[in-house]
């Protein structure tokens, strides 16, 4: 009998850095994942970050539910004033956007600016 190999589990990590915060994902962003993305994002903004940045560095995949709560999030952030950009995840991460057209929809940050 084979073991069932579960992937590792989904962190959301928030860490502030000088006029935005940086929202570190890893694992994959699913429907399992993207509840806490969805009110860690609803917290910052409720408590008046500006800026944030979501790195998907880390994300191993990510699926419409994923995506969804980056629209909406996205979404949320304009109508408050404020602006969540992204850190482009590696290339299957990446492939979602193409593949759905979303990318022109957010704006992106160079992973080399982040500490």
């Amino acid at each position: 009998m084979m073991a069932a190999v579960l992937p590792p589990p989904f962190r959301c990590d928030v860490q502030p850095d000088r006029d935005r915060v940086i929202v570190h994902l890893e694992g994959e962003l699913d429907l399992l994942g993207a509840p806490a993305v969805a009110d860690t994002i609803a917290h910052l903004l409720d408590v008046g970050f500006q800026r944030i940045v979501v790195d998907l560095r880390s994300v191993s995949f990510i699926d419409s539910s994923g995506l969804r709560t980056l629209l909406t999030s996205r979404s949320r952030a304009y109508e408050r004033g404020a602006a969540l950009a992204l850190v482009r995840g590696p290339q299957q991460v990446e492939r979602v956007f193409e593949l759905t057209g979303t990318s022109s929809l957010f704006a992106f940050e160079d992973a080399r600016r982040l500490r």
